[in-house]
């Protein structure tokens, strides 16, 4: 069941409403009653105490004492919109949030809402998704624990520039998991990986017309609390969690506004000042230059050293037989 934030409420207070606008009113720290809640929004008291009720499920804690009414307790590792709101220092990027209990994909829950003009910086997270899919229309897995959400662009870039975005995010990501003491590389075009192991994915779909873009929405899915028994066992060889690096969970919600932050200051970057910036920044943070690689493409499989990449943010692959422009495909460190 989705639940939206808005960016202000009367009496300083914050508002999480379900998307049919039927809302409640609850004050962060201190009691509300069911009666004063009621009141403010027009709706009857059964109501409230519904909604309450749902949102408890969705996993806010909220503290009802009778007398003194409703007070929500701030809670750790909480991904709610009102602690992404309090956390964020964004202007654009998750000004509205959607958060989901449960739902296919954060991507084609998204795609809708952009079909239906939905702003840029619109954010969908989820706690788990149940069809959860990566590149090439592969599947992944998502389960409770993780950090699987989607956000809306509208870039004032051609089409051939879109999959800059990919080594953007990859960027901002790696930025991002330094103050929880990751030290995470970037393998082209994007796999954010820890020691070889995939932490994080990321995928970018778009919605162009000839030369215009109409919207992206880029997916990032990071294995963050959700340990390694919660992975397939296919893939626990060549994945990991924060979790199981640290030892520990973390507040997902701060690594989330932490994200936000950084990917918008490049997104602004690249939007005032093109990406030459960024690209340098992803070089610096890649686990792919320097290293021989074997790349499964549209064109077949092909091995060499993987030596820069190009303006555009392609893979260029030393083989025996000269210089390799790699345009998509599959790369594996080798």
């Amino acid at each position: 069941m989705p639940y939206k934030s808005t960016p202000s409420a009367p009496h300083g207070f914050f508002v999480v409403g379900l998307s049919n606008r039927v809302d409640e009113l609850l004050a962060a720290g201190s009691f509300i009653s069911g009666q004063q809640i009621a009141k403010d929004f027009g709706v009857s008291r059964t109501a409230v105490f519904k909604r309450i009720q749902q949102l408890r499920k969705l996993g806010y804690c909220i503290e009802g004492v009778q007398k003194k009414g409703y007070r929500l307790v701030p809670r750790f590792d909480g991904l709610l919109p009102l602690e992404i709101k309090t956390r964020l220092k964004t202007k654009i990027f998750g000004k509205e949030i959607i958060t989901l209990d449960s739902v296919d994909s954060t991507q084609a829950y998204l795609n809708k809402l952009a079909e239906k003009g939905s702003p840029e910086g619109t954010l969908v997270l989820a706690l788990e998704q149940t069809h959860g899919r990566g590149r090439m229309s592969r599947s992944w897995s998502s389960p409770r624990g993780g950090l699987w959400f989607s956000l809306l662009l509208r870039p004032s870039i051609p089409p051939k520039e879109l999959h800059k975005l990919t080594l953007l995010f990859g960027v901002a990501i790696v930025a991002s998991l330094k103050p929880f003491g990751i030290d995470a590389a970037l393998k082209w075009p994007n796999d954010v990986l820890v020691g070889r192991r995939k932490l994080c994915g990321i995928l970018l779909e778009a919605s162009t017309e000839a030369d215009r873009v109409g919207h992206v929405i880029a997916g990032i899915g990071i294995n963050a609390n959700n340990s390694f028994a919660d992975l397939p066992s296919e893939i626990r060889n060549s994945a990991v969690s924060i979790r199981d690096l640290l030892g520990t969970k973390i507040d997902r919600a701060e690594l989330l506004c932490g994200i936000l932050k950084n990917s918008e200051d490049l997104y602004l970057e690249a939007s005032y000042s093109g990406f030459s910036k960024i690209l340098s920044l992803w070089r610096m943070s890649s686990c792919t230059l320097g290293q021989k690689v074997e790349v499964s493409s549209p064109d077949g499989i092909l091995s060499g050293l993987a030596v820069d990449i190009d303006e555009d943010g392609y893979l260029l692959v030393r083989c025996h037989d000269g210089l390799k422009k790699i345009y998509s495909g599959d790369v594996t460190l080798l």
